[in-house]
């Protein structure tokens, strides 16, 4: 359609002097409640949506189960010139349905590609703490997704192509805890009190058979329950103690 600069000018002039300002007055029965979006993921992430602002969703710190919340409310304002009125009028959306396009936006008919942000951790809901299904439900999508990653970074390493893997595929390989080439996981070495050779933290069983956590052990069926128990009690004796 062509564009009617006539009607720009009408609606300009007709501005001049007060304007009158129309708030829909079906908010005030607008439910009352909040939406949180949470994030069990490693990653941090900034939405931008237009004239809303930036939204910014911490990561998951180390340790904890899941992120602080973003906090939104129940109806999101915003105003603009109605041309036939001249008044300032409103136009309200509900919070939850903000909340899903922050953490899926839905744009031209099709999922937004690369903007599933529920992939890599993030959910939102109206509990102000999540639930335990909640929780298991958004870690499921996004270890699945994580997995793809890795899968897509093995044939990138085999075909030689390391330069093409992505920072996403470095987190996902350490969420999971694989020392991959490209993605060198640092652990904490010790001696081993009976040979002396490097001991890996978190090891099992050492090659010489020494055995660093007994019960630890038996739980990952490294050893049996008669040897766990010979071994607690050994180590439970007084010092100078002949065994």
């Amino acid at each position: 359609m062509p564009a009617r600069p006539d009607i720009a000018r009408n609606v300009e002039t007709g501005m001049n002097g007060v304007v009158e300002y129309q708030p829909n007055p079906l908010n005030q029965f607008a439910p009352k409640y909040k939406v949180y979006i949470f994030n069990i993921g490693p990653m941090k992430h900034e939405v931008p949506k237009g004239s809303w602002g930036t939204f910014k969703i911490p990561a998951c710190e180390p340790g904890q189960r899941y992120s602080r919340p973003l906090i939104l409310p129940s109806i999101f304002r915003s105003s603009y010139m109605d041309a036939a009125s001249l008044a300032m009028k409103t136009d309200d959306i509900e919070g939850k349905h903000v909340a899903q396009d922050i953490v899926n936006p839905f744009l031209g008919g099709d999922w937004s590609e690369g903007q599933d942000l529920t992939e890599k951790g993030v959910f939102w809901t109206m509990n102000e703490t999540p639930t335990e299904e909640e929780l298991a439900t958004a870690k499921a999508k996004m270890e699945a997704f994580f997995r793809k990653l890795l899968v897509a970074a093995t044939e990138l390493e085999t075909s030689g192509r390391i330069n093409a893997i992505t920072p996403t595929m470095r987190l996902a390989a350490t969420y999971f805890k694989e020392d991959r080439k490209w993605n060198p996981i640092f652990q904490k070495i010790d001696t081993c009190p009976v040979c002396g050779d490097p001991l890996r933290e978190n090891a099992v069983k050492h090659g010489c058979g020494y055995v660093p956590d007994p019960d630890r052990a038996y739980k990952l069926g490294a050893i049996d329950a008669a040897t766990r128990d010979d071994l607690n009690a050994r180590r439970a004796e007084p010092k100078g103690k002949k065994q």
